[in-house]
């Protein structure tokens, strides 16, 4: 027993919203009742809950006109500071002393952004200001020289700034009082959905009875179809990977 490989971060915003909507789908047409587990019960009422408020987070961004293109940007910045990261990364096992330092100087100031792409989009472009004025700084400026950062910490000071430009002039003419962190919303629902997942599953392993099977099933049937899309999108548009 196991569950379908999926990875829920490579879904985008919409469809991360239409998979949590398939599951709670699939399963009322399906016999089981809730209530036959209570720690089951509570992860489901959960996601009853949280589904119809993402979906108006949702509504929200895509009533801008320019919600998908920033979508995209807010993507292509993250990805620049997992970039950053990335290349910092590879010098931890380095057997050279001045690029060891430069390292473990260099993840002290990563640790303190190490949330940064889950914040909400005006405290991110905040947050990547301060990394990037902080990096450059007297402090870590020699480091990031040393295992030649410039070039990444370019790249991502102009995905940020090509994210603040849209932002700041997105369209005022979004009609509800209601605003969301989407971000936020988007995180929270998506580790509910993989708490209960996994429990499923654990249970299913462990006391193998038609409730927890069929349920794993269930699960199994969104998440291939997901996984199918997810793989669709990279094989006809190598290289991105857009989340609206």
């Amino acid at each position: 027993m196991k569950l379908h490989k999926l990875n829920t971060s490579h879904l985008q915003y919409v469809e991360s919203g239409q998979f949590i909507i398939r599951f709670l789908t699939d399963f009322k047409n399906s016999t089981l009742v809730p209530t036959e587990d209570a720690e089951f019960n509570a992860l489901y009422q959960s996601l009853l809950q949280q589904s119809p408020i993402y979906d108006r987070a949702l509504m929200q961004i895509q009533s801008w006109a320019e919600s998908k293109k920033l979508m995209d940007l807010d993507y292509i910045r993250d990805r620049k500071m997992t970039t950053v990261r990335t290349v910092v990364s590879t010098f931890r096992h380095t057997d050279d002393e001045d690029e060891k330092k430069a390292y473990d100087l260099l993840m002290t100031l990563l640790r303190t952004y190490k949330r940064v792409e889950h914040m909400n989009f005006e405290a991110e472009s905040l947050a990547l200001d301060n990394f990037i004025a902080e990096i450059r700084s007297p402090r870590f400026s020699a480091a990031a020289t040393k295992l030649a950062l410039e070039k990444h910490l370019m790249n991502l000071e102009a995905a940020n700034t090509n994210f603040k430009t849209l932002f700041s002039n997105r369209s005022t003419n979004i009609n509800t009082t209601e605003v969301f962190d989407t971000k936020a919303l988007r995180k929270k629902i998506l580790e509910t959905y993989k708490d209960l997942a996994e429990y499923v599953l654990v249970m299913a392993k462990r006391k193998n009875t038609p409730f927890y099977t069929e349920l794993l099933t269930i699960l199994n049937t969104g998440r291939s179809y997901f996984s199918d899309l997810i793989a669709r999108r990279k094989g006809t548009a190598a290289g991105t990977d857009p989340r609206i």
